[in-house]
């Protein structure tokens, strides 16, 4: 793929222009950009240029300079005198990716904790056991590499949560701190506290929020399991995130068990005590194995509470519905282990898709790639009937669940010139070949990314098993 004034972009990215230059004004001219990731003000404008395919794509030119887009208008309708023009010739453009829900802490450790089995509660013991090699310099090795691999792919913001329970969690805070400064301006990073939510209600606990509250825009997190003290366990939780005025973020039924309810009884719990702050849960894979009339009414009273729900489908694909035969050979699943996504966007509950393990004990696969998650996602749920929506699920929908700007994630005047621009001149081209060429734009300047060599994590020579 080539542009004009390539190799004067290029040089601009990596060596920068001195400061007494003017700042240069780019118009990237017949672009295709999905109707789901459009302002409402870009939408009233371009609806009538929708190319005319069948797929929610719109035609448009975006005139950026370094502060932002300063213009979505129909292709061919902007005159381009006194800016730099580069002709996108039909290709896909993607806002900045949006990753809700991830664990920094963990990634990249398959090669020295592998889980060879493939099962949910083997990737508990095997990572508790890894836990001990945790140090401050393979916890910033490992997640640096990830915010890079996140970055060559197009992510701009990453919500991440990390193991906190007993002795664990005080270096990697630490660590997200300084990640979170040092890439401050290339990826926006929030940190989540994962714990058992029964150490909420235990000694101990101040400090354990303390710790998860001592950075900018952390939250409160857990993992809820079915028992008698449930309820009291969950408002718990929500009396100590109300006093703190945070929000919580809950990995929830992550199962097939049709009995595993922790997201409903968290919604009776936000509606009784009217808990006013963001509730954002992960998983819900049991919703989809329950009786209709059982998870209509769990989703209503979710949407009733104002909770968002976060679908990791390429882990929950990777680890539910894992069996073996009498004979103990590996057989074949019987389900896709992701929530009801179409159902709860239906019902006008929010939702993402998100990354959620890399390379770990809980997902053997991944690299921060938000497009992979975007793919995989449209397959596996079927997301291709709702094209019109969908890119939300990695762009605009987890930009809000994170509460980022009402702008990030979208395209229109006045956004962040922050965009990905893919080779694919239709979704039919984007989805079936996921492999392709992308290149990133940041502001005037558009370059080719260049990913993370994975000989970089093999420095460690760590070997742990169970």
């Amino acid at each position: 793929m080539e542009f004009p004034d390539m190799e004067w972009m290029l040089l601009k990215c990596e060596e920068g222009l001195p400061s007494d230059l003017p700042k240069m004004t780019t118009l990237y001219t017949n672009a295709a950009v999905p109707l789901a990731v459009l302002t409402e003000d870009a939408r009233k404008t371009l609806l009538p240029s929708r190319i005319d395919d069948g797929e929610p794509i719109v035609a448009v030119d975006i005139e950026v300079d370094a502060t932002g887009l300063k213009s979505v208008v129909p292709a061919g309708n902007k005159t381009s005198q006194g800016v730099r023009d580069v002709d996108l010739d039909g290709r896909m453009v993607f806002p900045g990716f949006v990753d809700a829900h991830v664990h920094l802490d963990k990634a990249f450790t398959w090669q020295r904790a592998p889980n060879p089995r493939g099962r949910f509660e083997d990737a508990l013991e095997i990572l508790r056991q890894d836990r001990e090699h945790w140090t401050r310099d393979d916890l910033m090795r490992r997640a640096d590499f990830a915010l890079r691999c996140a970055e060559a792919h197009g992510t701009v913001a990453l919500r991440t949560h990390i193991d906190a329970g007993p002795g664990s969690g005080e270096a990697a805070f630490d660590v997200m701190a300084e990640l979170r400064e040092k890439w401050s301006g290339r990826i926006e990073l929030q940190t989540v506290a994962l714990c058992g939510v029964e150490q909420y209600s235990e000694p101990g606990a101040d400090s354990l929020v303390d710790r998860a509250l001592g950075h900018p825009g952390g939250l409160l997190g857990g993992m809820p399991r079915m028992n008698l003290d449930l309820y009291d366990q969950l408002d718990r939780l929500l009396s100590i995130a109300e006093e703190r005025r945070c929000g919580i973020d809950l990995h929830v039924d992550e199962s097939g068990d049709a009995a595993a309810e922790t997201l409903r009884y968290l919604a009776h719990a936000v509606l009784l005590r009217g808990f006013s702050y963001p509730v954002t849960c992960g998983h819900a894979c049991s919703l989809a194995v329950q009786r209709t009339e059982r998870w209509t009414s769990t989703i209503a009273l979710v949407r009733a509470a104002g909770i968002n729900i976060i679908s990791l489908p390429l882990c929950n694909l990777y680890l539910q519905g894992r069996r073996n035969s009498e004979a103990g050979t590996p057989g074949t699943p019987y389900w896709r282990g992701v929530t009801l996504i179409h159902e709860l966007m239906d019902a006008g509950v929010p939702v993402a898709c998100a990354s959620d393990n890399v390379r770990d004990a809980f997902y053997a696969y991944g690299d921060f790639d938000l497009f992979e998650v975007f793919w995989m996602s449209v397959r596996i749920a079927h997301l291709d009937t709702r094209l019109e929506a969908a890119p939300q699920l990695v762009t605009g929908s987890a930009a809000r669940i994170m509460g980022l700007s009402e702008q990030e994630g979208f395209i229109g005047a006045g956004t962040a010139a922050r965009l990905i621009c893919f080779e694919a001149r239709s979704f039919n081209e984007l989805l079936s070949r996921p492999a392709q060429k992308r290149h990133l734009i940041s502001g005037e300047v558009m370059s080719e990314p260049k990913i993370p060599d994975y000989r970089e994590l093999h420095c460690s020579n760590i070997s742990t098993s169970v």
